[in-house]
């Protein structure tokens, strides 16, 4: 996901003014309870995206979560920050930074592999251990089942690649004899 550098502005303070209380986890499962609504609700999603639904109607929805304990009074406050300069649609992204900011402070990342089958937890957790010593922080695998791999895994690590597929090796000995 693209984020905005507004949208990292506006995680970046969330985040030290939460770290600050110490409530950083509360805050992230907040924001993804908020994210997963608008994923799920065509209804919030517009709700969210609207700018001609009024801010007063916008505050309205975020007091009534505040006050029934959905969302604490950080999470609160920040919400009707956005929705007075009138970012609201930039919850998705000010999450996904979010998330970002916290993986970082606890020195983990997100690893997406794709492999040619389901593997049992023993490769998986091979290929976590082995993830974890290239990137030396703790791995979250995200794994996918693509078939068109053959065998092996390619796993994705912020912008690093690393294709240890059939596929992959077929396609690099390929380059290999074209250039003979």
């Amino acid at each position: 996901m693209i984020v905005t550098a507004v949208a990292k502005r506006y995680a970046s303070a969330l985040f030290d003014y939460a770290k600050e209380k110490g409530i950083i986890d509360t805050v992230l499962d907040e924001l993804k309870g908020l994210v997963e609504l608008f994923e799920t609700s065509e209804d919030f999603k517009q709700f969210v995206k609207n700018p001609l639904i009024k801010k007063e109607d916008k505050e309205k929805v975020f007091k009534k979560l505040f006050d029934d304990g959905k969302i604490s009074e950080a999470l609160y406050n920040f919400m009707m920050i956005l929705i007075e300069k009138g970012r609201l649609n930039l919850l998705v992204e000010i999450y996904s930074y979010y998330r970002y900011l916290l993986m970082e402070e606890k020195g983990e990342v997100d690893a997406y592999v794709k492999v040619a089958d389901e593997y049992d937890d023993r490769i998986k957790n091979e290929i976590k251990s082995a993830l974890e010593r290239v990137t030396a922080k703790k791995v979250n695998l995200n794994i996918e089942v693509e078939k068109d791999i053959l065998g092996g895994f390619i796993a994705q690590v912020k912008s690093d690649l690393y294709d240890v597929s059939i596929a992959g090796q077929l396609k690099r000995l390929k380059d290999v004899l074209l250039k003979i």
